[in-house]
């Protein structure tokens, strides 16, 4: 397996991004979750949900980002 160039990470621009908001999203949802239910089925569902919220997050950023340097570049 090889290395990306610079021209192809570029293209793959916001990937990294959607996953750290999904991820931070989802611990956070983690112990919320325990905290709000006390039991371990809680925490499941808080994370699962704090996850889903953060990735949306996430890519509305990238998105927006993308459309706003399309815009800022016409």
């Amino acid at each position: 397996m090889r290395e990306l160039t610079e021209a192809e990470a570029a293209s793959v621009v916001g990937g990294g991004t959607i996953g750290d908001f999904a991820a931070d999203g989802g611990a956070i949802g983690t112990m919320v979750g325990y905290a709000v239910d006390s039991t371990v089925m809680g925490a499941t569902r808080g994370g699962l949900a704090g996850a889903m919220v953060g990735a949306s997050f996430g890519a509305g950023l990238v998105i927006g980002g993308a459309i706003y340097d399309a815009y800022e570049n016409s």
